[in-house]
């Protein structure tokens, strides 16, 4: 959201973005004529930056006028994406550049031409092992800070390690490479969270079914927080239960949103940044709490069908608001909060506009 309007592209179907304003929800303009698009589009200045997937695994980055919608440039040659499973992911974007995540790594764009900077190969795009299986890597959304973009192969869950990247973000030289032993079957998920000194890196073991749909959830998560500088494992945390979204970063403070399979209820916990360390827990009977939204002075998360406003202070719910469905992530401005209905599901999702009481 910029200059008073929301900027919105369709999943799954075919390649619209449009604005609308954020007062009434009404159209400002539209733009159809691009191949389909998937998650969300990033702001520069006064352009919208999207990424389209097109039949055979074409890539794209275009750039559109925020004010009109018109396509000002698309970079084609050098952009790729993983064809495995997850498709292409939002651009990062940070000062006059926007991060990719690539088919082999990270691909660093010019935000204001498109050309490309830099593209860092961390790996293969097909990766292979002597005696175990063949997959397609996949990049995770870049974290970027002043000197580094942080990236990880979501799609990796064979032998002990998995690795977490940093690149230089002047140059593309690889920084450091942290190995995190966490075992077999285990995959790093979401994307890495950049805090002032660390950053944040979820690894999931899933739940391994026992043929009965009431089986207690068998899976198991550590959340970990590596040296910004070094990728040194500050400390981890073996979770309760389980996330279902990245955690959000505030004033070295992490909130972590988590969800109770068996119960079907949900928390929200604030660690400190420098040692991991509970400073409280928010506690809900209404479902899993996910998508974490740090404004002022307070945590917005979903909670099941509902959206709750948390104190940042000491955790106590200040409101909470039957949806009736499950929402995304709240973009909020001033004393409201902008939801998506049913993420991911295009053609029943509505856009809401909720007002502080």
């Amino acid at each position: 959201m910029v200059d008073d309007d929301l900027y919105l592209t369709e999943a799954w179907t075919g390649g619209t973005a449009f604005a609308l304003a954020s007062d009434d929800g009404t159209e400002q303009w539209s733009n159809s004529d691009l191949p389909p698009m998937r998650w969300a589009p990033a702001l520069h200045e006064n352009r919208l930056l999207v990424i389209t997937r097109a039949e055979g695994n074409i890539v794209r980055l275009h750039a559109l006028d925020s004010t009109t919608g018109e396509q000002e440039w698309v970079q084609e040659d050098g952009i790729t994406a993983s064809s495995g499973e997850r498709p292409p992911i939002s651009p990062t974007v940070r000062d006059d550049s926007v991060y990719l995540g690539s088919n082999r790594g990270i691909i660093a764009c010019d935000a204001t031409t498109g050309e490309i900077d830099w593209t860092a190969t961390l790996g293969p795009h097909v990766a292979e092992t002597e005696d175990g299986p063949t997959w397609r890597t996949d990049w995770a959304k870049p974290a970027v800070t002043a000197n580094l973009a942080f990236t990880f192969d979501m799609n990796e869950s064979y032998r002990a390690t998995r690795e977490v990247y940093a690149v230089n973000t002047q140059s593309g030289d690889r920084g450091w490479t942290a190995e995190l032993n966490v075992g077999d079957d285990w995959g790093l998920k979401g994307h890495v969270v950049a805090g002032a000194d660390r950053v944040f890196v979820s690894a999931l073991k899933p739940h391994v079914s026992a043929g009965l749909d009431d089986s207690q959830w068998s899976g198991a998560e550590r959340l970990f927080a590596l040296e910004t500088t070094s990728g040194e494992v500050a400390w981890d945390w073996t979770l309760p239960k389980k996330t279902l979204s990245p955690p959000a970063y505030a004033d070295e403070t992490l909130y972590v949103g988590e969800w109770y399979p068996d119960a079907d209820t949900g928390r929200l916990h604030a660690l400190d940044e420098s040692d991991g360390s509970n400073i409280w827990t928010y506690e809900t009977e209404k479902g899993a709490v996910l998508s974490p939204t740090v404004a002022g002075d307070t945590v917005y998360i979903s909670q099941g069908e509902e959206l709750a406003a948390v104190a940042r202070a000491d955790g106590t719910r200040r409101w909470r608001l039957e949806i009736g469905e499950r929402t995304g992530p709240p973009v909020v401005v001033g004393d409201t909060a902008y939801i998506q209905t049913s993420p991911g599901h295009n053609s029943e999702s509505r856009l809401l506009a909720v007002r502080e009481p």
